[in-house]
């Protein structure tokens, strides 16, 4: 696919990814296999030299600027920071003709404090980096200003992503646990010997009124692993699963003996408590 509209919107500015991480070097690495030249794309991170380690690995050296740097040059900002570090961007100021998306989990758009009109901002949630790598991830999208996520959705379809739009920032919560971290929580608990009990999924996604449920629920069903050993499952589990967050309350509440669907619920609710917190 073609990146006709953004590079059009970019009018020659840069695609700045504030934030190193797995989810961060994924889009980087598929906006480069698009074709986006190296000098449209920025990167950067809190210089941890883990980070720095790993972009090196990834021959991304030459992507890496200061923030400062990052907000000045981009017209497109692509917010990928952990979500306890949600005001990473605070003392940046971004370009007032810029798009700024907020990639975090339990962090709703009004508590990001970034200088940024409703109307530029939009909020996506993917699913994990290694589904973006093999170009058969899930994102949903929320725009405060529809007619401001063309170029956004433009890229996420080019990255191989399944798009599903919301009509309400509060629809992801439910997104969230039944879209992206399923396949993840359905690889944990059929290493456990569960069996999976489609039936008693879809029941969870009624109550949660989840939109496209039925096309969700298949990604998620076609996506998730039965062939992981035990160091696969706890490396996959290391990159896929960030402490505090959605998927890990899931996975916790299937430790302590709940059932898949109570986990899930466990994992909408959690969610909510970050977007609240």
């Amino acid at each position: 696919m073609s990146l006709d509209l953004t590079r059009q919107f970019l009018d020659g500015q840069a695609i700045g990814i504030f934030g190193a991480g797995h989810m961060g070097r994924a889009v980087a690495d598929g906006l480069l296999r698009l074709g986006l030249p190296r000098n449209q794309i920025a990167l950067c991170h809190r210089g941890t030299q883990a980070t720095r380690y790993q972009l090196t690995t990834d021959g991304f050296d030459d992507l890496v600027v200061e923030a400062a740097e990052l907000v000045r040059r981009s017209r497109i900002v692509l917010y990928l920071v952990r979500p306890q570090h949600h005001d990473a961007i605070e003392k940046y100021r971004v370009r007032a003709d810029s798009l700024f998306v907020s990639f975090l989990a339990g962090v709703p758009l009004k508590r990001i404090p970034v200088d940024v009109s409703d109307d530029h901002r939009i909020r996506v949630m993917t699913s994990a980096p290694d589904t973006l790598r093999r170009r058969h991830g899930l994102a949903a999208l929320y725009a405060t200003h529809a007619a401001a996520s063309g170029p956004i959705l433009e890229i996420l379809e080019s990255l191989g992503l399944r798009i599903v739009v919301l009509s309400q920032e509060a629809d992801i919560h439910a997104f969230t646990a039944l879209g992206p971290c399923l396949p993840i929580a359905l690889t944990y608990w059929s290493s456990l010997g569960n069996r999976i009990d489609e039936l008693e999924i879809m029941e969870v996604a009624r109550r949660h009124a989840l939109p496209n449920r039925d096309a969700i629920l298949q990604w998620a069903l076609s996506t998730h692993s039965l062939s992981f050993s035990n160091d696969e499952l706890r490396q996959y589990l290391t990159q896929t699963v960030t402490p505090g967050g959605v998927t890990d309350a899931i996975v916790s509440a299937i430790n302590n003996g709940m059932s898949i669907s109570q986990a899930l619920d466990r994992g909408i609710e959690r969610s909510r408590e970050l977007a609240r917190s």
